[in-house]
C-alpha cells in the first residue's frame, strides 16, 4: 500500500447499526493487519463512540454516524462524525481509581470514554458547521508498510 488508504461508513443512528459498523471497521482493521487484541480494542472504542452518538448527540432520534477509517505507513486514524448535540470528550477528566475494597467506588457505567482512550495514542475533537469529529489517531509499530 503506498500513500492514504481511507474507507468511508455510514450507517443509521441506531443500535442494530452500530453492531454492523463495528464488525466492518474490524474487518478493515484486520485486512490492514493489525494484531487481534489492538483490533478488538479499537472496535469497542467505535462501538462506544457510536453508542454515545445514538444516546447522547441524537438521543434516539434518529440521524446519521459516519465513520473514517484513515491509514498512512504505521498511522491510522478513526473518526466519528456526526451531526447531533456537540459534546467533546477531550474536555472529560479521567475517572478517578476504584478503591477494590469499597463497592461504592466501582463505577456501573461510563467507562465509554476510557475505553476510547486506551484504543489510541491521541484523541481529538472538533465541531464545526454542525458536524462533530472524534478522531482516535494511533501508530501501530507492527504494521508492515509495502
Amino acid at each position: 500500500m503506498k500513500g492514504r488508504r481511507t474507507i468511508h461508513l455510514s450507517i443509521e443512528a441506531d443500535f442494530p447499526s452500530v453492531r454492523l459498523l463495528a464488525a466492518a471497521c474490524h474487518g478493515v482493521l484486520a485486512e490492514w493487519g493489525l494484531a487481534s487484541e489492538r483490533r478488538s480494542l479499537l472496535e469497542l472504542a467505535v462501538v462506544e463512540a457510536a453508542t454515545n452518538v445514538v444516546r447522547h448527540a441524537y438521543g434516539g432520534r434518529g440521524g446519521r454516524v459516519e465513520v473514517e477509517l484513515a491509514r498512512e505507513g504505521k498511522a491510522i486514524a478513526l473518526t466519528v462524525l456526526d451531526s447531533g448535540a456537540s459534546f467533546d470528550p477531550t474536555l472529560v477528566p479521567p475517572p478517578r481509581e476504584p478503591d477494590p475494597d469499597d463497592p461504592t467506588t466501582w463505577p456501573e457505567g461510563g467507562m465509554g470514554l476510557p475505553i476510547i482512550r486506551a484504543a489510541c495514542d491521541e484523541l481529538h475533537y472538533a465541531s464545526d458547521g454542525g458536524k462533530n469529529r472524534l478522531t482516535l489517531h494511533l501508530v501501530v509499530e507492527e504494521l508492515e508498510v509495502p
